[in-house]
């Protein structure tokens, strides 16, 4: 059992693949909504926030403390709800934790394995007859758990795949006396697509299992082959459950868990509801209009983003509420995103509400207020609104509420206030640096009152006027200054992890922030320099994490990451539990180990990374080169594996223990299984 009581055994976990090594695990529970972190030990008595982000945009964030074991969870008994909204998790969000005392990230992807299906094909029993007293019926029935995954899935690997069946009931210490005691020692019953001689599927004389996967269709399926009838209903009555670690090696890490038969959404009293369980955002800004002389009001919005995940917004409500002489509601409910509302009192003062519906009403939302009959706006409207009507018998005045903004290294945004009578707008800047180029004239037509200047000088200082004008002519100018921005290089980042591997060594760093609005980070550059004076070799990355391939075994390099905002770059800092300087290194495994004692017999079998003139060499004992020898200079063939068969070898020890090098610098140590 995990901390968290998921239905992953270790035994399990080794079936699906080694778990990525690092200061923990993500678990990700994306039916039930639930994410679990477990193993932080380092960072235990600190907040950890955790955010799901769908692309670019945050679905969900949580915040919590890791207890002392290393272990916080979401949206389960004990742990902590999300902030706001309970995430609707799916495939490709991405579940990211940081630490308040801690430099660094760790993410997980959820992956695409899904349960869809549980069959039973009913039990046969054989007749056979059992001793007298005994419930025990013998036979043959299967259980087949099918599903789907997609293809391209980035993630997912099928040898770090198990399917389980789960259920405390196949434990032989709650089976009465003379009864069928089920599956002893199966409470989780795992099939792994790729099995091995160490975790086969199935236990010889209990149960069988085997699993297929479809690439083309994108499906999977395991079938349980059950020789009693109280195992058969055990297994097709337990949960069934698709568990997928991510792909790769460091800094990757995460298990996705599909659970058939939980119900999705929140998980604990007390937590918000799901995207489809929140009211809907209602619009906060609408065209008002309210042409001379009528006794209406012409209202014009745009529907608002969402949540993911949302019920869609299918209807609203807008009210008028005020008047010249007594207090008038007028309302009307639309499906679409205008409506006029009538019978207003001309001169009146009116608020002008609105409340959204996707199946449950917003609270209602001010628009602001209307003079009806005046032949003037509210206040400005979205894309698409229409003219509230003038009176252009003077030219209009100075515009109002005039501001400048620079966000950018060459233009700036401009706004202000409708002005009355107005049907048109002219935007102009100048600068008193006769080296700043200046843009040209900018028109806009009424009830717009935002303009965008473009084609200015990085660092300088423009006025900026605007003048609104009708039939009549132009009006006085109002103005205002605004300087834009110069470029800069990204804030001070920090290194926090640098991982060897096999031709290759893996990073992750903090994000940098831009060093301003305008300049900002373009991406990085991972520079892994090797001691021997040869060539660096250099990665160009978007995120925060990446690996530099094609390097040499057994060279030191120094590992050095550039955050790059255009031209100007910024290197990240090293903090001293880090170490920058490493040596990538040959992986070697084991896949069978097999001693037979009365010949004094071994037969291995392992796996090299470095296929390239390399040897392994295998010596017994916990440490390389303290041991009698098995046999040295063990070729590794094109394909990455190794074989040893040998008779007549030295004795093997008693903890069963022996060691495995390389010529490209690996080693392991691996436990022999002994015979006769």
């Amino acid at each position: 059992m995990t901390a968290t009581g998921s239905l992953v055994t270790f035994a399990t976990m080794a079936q699906a693949g080694t778990p990525p090594a690092g200061p923990g695990n993500i678990e990700i529970f994306n039916k039930r909504s639930m994410v679990a972190l477990e193993g932080y030990l380092a960072q235990a008595g600190q907040e950890a926030t955790v955010e799901v982000l769908r692309g670019t945009e945050t679905i969900a964030i949580g915040r919590g403390t890791i207890d002392e074991t290393g272990f916080l969870e979401f949206n389960h008994p004990g742990g902590e709800c999300w902030i706001g909204v309970t995430p609707t998790i799916k495939p490709g969000d991405e579940v990211r934790v940081s630490f308040s005392g801690e430099a660094f990230t760790d993410s997980a992807v959820t992956m695409s394995p899904t349960v869809t299906e549980v069959v039973g094909s009913g039990f046969a029993p054989d007749g056979v007859a059992q001793p007298e007293g005994s419930n025990r019926v013998s036979g043959t029935g299967t259980v087949t758990i099918s599903g789907t995954y997609d293809p391209e899935d980035p993630w997912f690997d099928p040898t770090r795949f198990v399917i389980e069946t789960v259920n405390p009931d196949n434990k032989d210490d709650k089976t009465p006396p003379g009864q069928d005691p089920g599956l002893v020692d199966a409470r989780a019953m795992g099939i792994t697509l790729v099995p091995d001689a160490e975790h086969p599927n199935g236990e010889p004389g209990l149960w069988d299992a085997a699993a297929t996967i479809d690439p083309a269709t994108g499906t999977w399926s395991g079938t349980y082959t059950l020789y009693t009838k109280a195992d058969y209903d055990r297994t097709l009555g337990g949960d069934h459950v698709a568990a997928a670690w991510m792909a790769g090696e460091e800094p990757a890490l995460g298990l996705t868990q599909n659970e058939f038969e939980e119900i999705p959404g929140p998980g604990m009293g007390g937590c918000p509801p799901s995207p489809d369980g929140q009211v809907p955002t209602a619009p906060t800004t609408a065209q008002l209009s309210s042409a001379t002389g009528s006794t209406s009001v012409e209202v014009a919005w745009k529907t608002p983003a969402q949540p993911a995940d949302a019920s869609e917004v299918t209807g609203y409500r807008v009210a008028a509420i005020g008047g010249a002489h007594v207090e008038q509601e007028i309302a009307e409910r639309t499906g679409g995103t205008s409506v006029s509302l009538d019978g207003l009192e001309a001169g009146g003062t009116y608020e002008i509400t609105i409340e959204a519906y996707n199946g449950r009403w917003s609270a209602p939302q001010s628009l602001g207020t209307v003079v009806v009959g005046s032949g003037t706006g509210g206040t400005t409207p979205p894309d698409g609104g229409t003219d509230p009507g003038t009176d252009p018998a003077t030219a209009p005045g100075a515009p109002t509420g005039l501001t400048a903004s620079s966000a950018s290294l060459d233009s700036a945004d401009v706004s202000w206030a409708a002005t009355t009578g107005a049907t048109g707008y002219t935007v102009t800047a100048t600068s008193g640096d006769a080296a700043a180029a200046v843009p040209a004239p900018v028109t806009v037509a009424a009830p717009a009152t935002t303009a965008t200047l473009t084609g200015l000088t990085s660092g300088a200082t423009y006025t900026v006027s605007v003048t609104a004008s009708n039939a009549s002519g132009a009006g006085p100018a109002a103005t205002a200054t605004v300087s834009t921005l110069r470029a800069v290089a990204p804030a001070p980042f920090t290194l926090t992890r640098v991982i060897p591997g096999h031709e290759s060594i893996a990073a992750e760093w903090t994000a940098a922030a831009a060093g301003n609005a305008a300049s900002p980070v373009s991406g990085y550059d991972l520079v892994a320099t090797p001691a021997d004076g040869r060539a660096p070799v250099t990665l160009a990355a978007t995120g925060t994490a990446g690996t530099v391939s094609g390097l040499r075994n057994g060279v030191e390099y120094a590992l050095t990451v550039v955050a790059r905002s255009g031209t100007a770059t910024t290197t990240s800092t090293v903090p001293a539990t880090v170490d920058n300087t490493v040596t990538p290194t040959d992986v070697v495994t084991v896949t069978r180990a097999q001693y037979r004692a009365d010949r004094r017999e071994y037969k291995i079998q392992g796996t090299a990374q470095d296929t390239t003139a390399n040897r392994v060499h295998l010596r017994l004992g916990d440490v390389a080169g303290s041991g009698a020898t098995i046999q040295l200079n063990v070729p590794v063939a094109a394909d990455g594996t190794w074989t040893v068969d040998l008779r007549n070898g030295p004795a093997l020890p008693t903890n069963n223990r022996f060691n495995v090098t390389s010529d490209s610098g690996a080693k392991t140590v691996a436990v022999m299984t002994r015979s006769r």
